[in-house]
């Protein structure tokens, strides 16, 4: 395409953005990748992949490497009530050889990366986009500094994958906070975390929750989640807010007692959001970009990846003719809201639990009470079994019933 640098420029190097270029490129298009780090880097994240985005990973023929990898197979989640009480979300149960992944983002993303490079993909890091070029009201390219100079790169679709506050839907006035729950995330690698192998645990605490995910290397990802409005008013130190709040967990203080911190606390907040539109003339938005709520269920990871997998068909026939305005480009709205609308549902579902303890506490003793309810649940957080099944007045009364 004459005075274009690519056919696709992808805004951000994580799994939305490399799933998402590897796709494209896949498909013969002309696919630039920009983000802002050098890989491998880390990334504030709870560094969890459901079962689903387990197998996501193996569709795309990466299971022997990310074994090589070391990534942590786990059968289930432990979840602690705040009252003592629990229940195992076996996802092996709901599924047979059903397992989700624990993995350094360090190591994850440079995984997809490559993968996208491999394929075909520009990837361009040290490249820091600092807004989408609109000419027309339609978006045109970005604008990038790279090696400290500032340059204008141009293609007809621009997707933006660079994550929840990302300069694309920003620079065009589309994000959107969300009032409720309004909640930061904080999270540290661990060695000699005690108590951990086949599964990994979510602990809810009073206004707040924490998880443990082992990862590669006897690593254990250690994620704390509380107020936003908390976070930012504590009259101490990061580090001695960080370790007060997990020591308010008796169970997490236990399994932490004589391990040691490795690195440092890195933090993201306010984390739920979501872009007033996912699609428009020009652009598209996918994963933590387009929308994310809260990482309790463990969906950030699949939710990106597949929004990626979901864009890539709709963009190719959108170049292939010639059209990328926001008609042509609207049913990768509708895709979308058909692949995630049930799970977030649930996920409002599982806020509502989670902040009123005492109910989650009974729901938490019925759960372990019964196996049925159990188990549907199991396969739904794990994206194994349709999450629909979750939301019907069947399993709701199975659930609550005294």
């Amino acid at each position: 395409m004459a005075g274009y640098d690519a056919e696709v420029i992808v805004v951000g190097g994580g799994p939305a953005g490399s799933v998402a270029a590897a796709a494209l490129a896949e498909r013969g298009r002309r696919v630039l990748l920009l983000d802002k780090a050098r890989f491998p880097r880390h990334k504030a994240c709870s560094e969890y992949v459901n079962a689903a985005g387990a197998r996501l990973l193996a569709d795309l023929g990466l299971e022997r490497d990310l074994d090589a990898l070391g990534a942590h197979r786990m059968e289930a989640m432990l979840i602690h009530a705040p009252g003592g009480r629990r229940f195992l979300a076996d996802f092996a149960a709901a599924e047979p050889s059903g397992t989700a992944l624990g993995l350094s983002r360090l190591r994850l993303d440079a995984l997809l990366l490559e993968r996208a490079r491999a394929v075909g993909a520009e990837v361009r890091e040290g490249a820091h986009v600092r807004e989408a070029l609109t000419e027309d009201g339609r978006v045109q390219g970005v604008e990038v500094t790279i090696a400290g100079v500032r340059e204008t790169l141009r293609a007809p679709l621009v997707i933006g994958a660079d994550g929840r506050h990302g300069v694309v839907a920003r620079s065009l006035g589309l994000e959107c906070a969300l009032r409720w729950p309004r909640r930061t995330g904080l999270v540290a690698h661990y060695r000699g975390v005690s108590g951990l192998d086949r599964w990994g645990e979510m602990h809810v605490g009073a206004g707040c929750y924490a998880g443990l995910a082992p990862l590669e290397e006897g690593l254990v990802n250690v994620a704390f989640v509380t107020g936003s409005a908390a976070v930012a008013n504590r009259a101490e130190p990061l580090e001695a807010f960080f370790e007060r709040g997990l020591a308010g967990l008796p169970e997490v203080a236990r399994k932490l007692a004589g391990a040691e911190r490795v690195g440092r606390i890195r933090g993201v907040g306010p984390m739920a959001h979501r872009a007033r539109r996912v699609a428009g003339d020009g652009f598209l938005l996918v994963g933590d970009a387009a929308s994310f709520l809260d990482p309790f269920t463990g969906d950030g990871v699949y939710e990106a990846m597949r929004g990626a997998l979901l864009a890539a068909p709709i963009a190719d026939a959108a170049l292939r003719v010639g059209d990328v305005s926001a008609e042509r480009l609207a049913s990768y709205r509708d895709v979308r809201r058909c692949a995630f609308w049930a799970k977030r549902r649930v996920a409002w579902l599982v806020q509502g639990f989670i902040s009123t303890p005492a109910l989650m506490d009974y729901a938490a003793d019925r759960l372990d009470e019964r196996g049925g309810a159990r188990e549907t649940l199991s396969g739904v957080l794990g994206g194994l079994r349709p999450a629909r099944e979750a939301l019907s007045p069947v399993f709701l009364a199975r659930l609550l019933r005294p």
